[in-house]
């Protein structure tokens, strides 16, 4: 398949209670799906009142697993996670369930926005990414290509 290697970045996000993870919705062209998963993040959010924060939240993007070994290392390649080996959500700021930031994978720095909620100790967000604003594209494997458009599900501990 191809693979959609971004996003990983990034940041991203997966609902398991207290763990830190991404998750990364990839849909394929002409048809399917994959998601890609990892625990390794590193960082937390605070939370103030109706207001949260983030600041240097660090995903290891060759962590990241989609089921299929050889997806992997697309992903891999076209992330080019030996060159850039994280993804970071430099800063970000919510309020009543919208928040924007600014995430840098590959070297480049773009805003994003998205939605969360605070579920106990653990703020769960989703956002979108576009991988040519991150440089990777044309990504196709035996005529199966990914969509420009990535959803990523982030969760970290709050403090």
């Amino acid at each position: 398949m191809k693979f959609f290697a971004a996003l990983f970045l990034t940041m991203g996000l997966s609902y398991t209670a207290m763990a830190q993870s991404v998750t990364v919705d990839v849909i394929l062209n002409p048809m399917g799906d994959f998601k890609a998963k990892t625990g390794e993040v590193k960082g937390a959010a605070t939370v103030k009142g109706d207001e949260v924060s983030a600041e240097n939240i660090v995903v290891n993007l060759k962590s990241l697993k989609t089921g299929v070994e050889l997806r992997d290392k697309h992903t891999q390649k076209y992330l080019d996670t030996k060159a850039f080996p994280e993804a970071v959500l430099v800063s970000a700021t919510g309020k009543g369930g919208k928040g924007t930031g600014k995430i840098k994978i590959r070297g480049v720095e773009k805003d994003i926005a998205g939605t969360y909620k605070v579920e106990g100790k653990v703020l769960k967000a989703d956002f979108k990414l576009n991988l040519t604003d991150f440089d990777i594209k044309d990504i196709n494997y035996m005529g199966v290509g990914v969509e420009d458009e990535i959803t990523l599900h982030v969760a970290v501990p709050v403090k």
